[in-house]
């Protein structure tokens, strides 16, 4: 069983939302903030890694440094993963609004 401590780190680390749920509150869909956290945190975390291979080629640690390497190639991948899906379902949330207002065009008419 975890202890009490671990359990709160845990919570600590789940990002808040609200009651009423993220796209209420902030008018983006949760994919939407989904995919903008998932792609930030990827490119941090690349960022990162830079300081890592860093450390490890002046320590000399050449195995440290493979693997610090392939980390942020996958951080690398994810972030662009991220960036295709984000333009996909932003390009459609557009298509929808341009869809809505033409409806809202015709009924004036």
């Amino acid at each position: 069983m975890p202890s009490q401590s671990a359990m709160s780190q845990s919570k600590e680390r789940q990002p808040q939302r609200s009651a009423g749920g993220g796209e209420q509150a902030t008018s983006t869909s949760d994919h939407t903030y989904g995919l903008v956290s998932v792609l930030y945190h990827a490119l941090q975390g690349a960022e990162t890694y830079i300081q890592y291979i860093q450390d490890a080629q002046e320590a000399g640690d050449e195995a440290l440094v493979s693997f610090f390497r392939e980390c942020q190639e996958e951080e690398r991948d994810r972030a662009s993963r991220a960036k295709l899906l984000l333009a996909e379902r932003l390009e459609d949330e557009g298509d929808a609004d341009e869809d809505e207002d033409e409806d809202e065009d015709e009924e004036d008419e």
